[in-house]
């Protein structure tokens, strides 16, 4: 075991001796990785990342699981309905990521090369650079070479897949507070996105409650003219009242699914890239590759 540990030593002292030799091998590995780390974090654009904190409106069960109080009534006229599906809070989170939600609410309301082909943001002129080789701004024009089934201007599976790169939604389990977020080069454009998805949000939503309220109603109103039977009716009455109820809060409510608690801002603050990492990454590898040849050519003439 001492025999072991011996070796052990005289080879690790064999190490250092032949790293304090190459020393300046070595040294000049860290110093030209540390300048080139310097150029890298530099070429990096910053990433802004605006955020909401969003209270849900409503703690009930979305409106599916609402039709559950009235299943059995379904049942006798020969009709199925859906069963519980969640809050409305959970709900509206799928939605968002949802590729529906993007394509009827958030994609014609923005910017498509924002998108797609920013690249940077001139923070003095507050103006987006765009990829040349992907968008022609001067031209409003999409110039990029693409092979089929895609063609200049990118899909809208595409322009999908970039959304939920961007994007960052998430609950809190205790509070159930809701963070949606949005990270882009430019800070007014991802402040933008936010307020935007949350606008549509409230608004898809409360359209979807209205359509599938007045179906409500709707289906009463038939079923209460199919019986005879007292008993039943009473139940219907009670339960168009509650769908009258529904449709009425929302026709009164802006925020339907969720209001702010915390608006979103244009920060003033990057949110990445971490410059001092990089750099400290990056040159700690130039120390490791410096010394790693070392070691290889030593051992090599050995």
């Amino acid at each position: 075991m001492k025999e072991n540990d011996n070796i052990n030593e005289i080879n690790l002292a064999e190490v250092l001796s032949i790293l304090l030799d190459r020393k300046i091998f070595i040294g000049s590995f860290i110093i030209l990785f540390g300048i080139l780390s310097l150029f890298i974090a530099l070429s990096i654009p910053n990433i802004y990342t605006s955020s909401a904190l969003l209270n849900p409106s409503k703690t009930d069960e979305s409106l599916s699981g609402k039709l559950g109080s009235y299943s059995a009534i379904a049942g006798f006229a020969g009709f199925s309905l859906p069963s519980d599906g969640g809050t409305d809070s959970q709900e509206a989170m799928a939605r968002i990521k949802s590729y529906d939600f993007f394509v009827n609410e958030f994609l014609p309301n923005i910017k498509l090369a924002n998108l797609i082909a920013a690249e940077d943001w001139e923070i003095e002129s507050n103006t987006i650079k765009y990829n040349k080789k992907l968008f022609d701004d001067t031209k409003n024009k999409w110039v990029r070479k693409a092979n089929f089934p895609y063609g200049p201007k990118p899909s809208d599976q595409e322009a999908y897949e970039e959304y939920l790169k961007k994007l960052f939604v998430s609950e809190d389990k205790i509070t159930q507070f809701v963070t949606l977020s949005f990270e882009h080069y430019s800070p007014y454009v991802a402040q933008k996105w936010v307020e935007l998805s949350v606008e549509k949000i409230n608004n898809y939503m409360r359209n979807i409650d209205q359509e599938l309220a007045r179906n409500s109603i709707n289906f009463l109103e038939e079923i209460s003219s199919q019986t005879n039977l007292t008993q039943v009716k009473d139940t219907i009455s009670v339960l168009l009242k509650q769908q009258l109820e529904t449709l009425m809060l929302t026709e009164s409510s802006d925020n339907y699914v969720y209001e702010y608690i915390e608006t979103p801002l244009a920060p003033e603050k990057k949110s990445r890239p971490s410059r001092a990492i990089i750099c400290i990454l990056i040159t700690a590898f130039g120390g490791f590759l410096g010394s790693f040849i070392s070691l290889v050519m030593h051992y090599r003439k050995s």
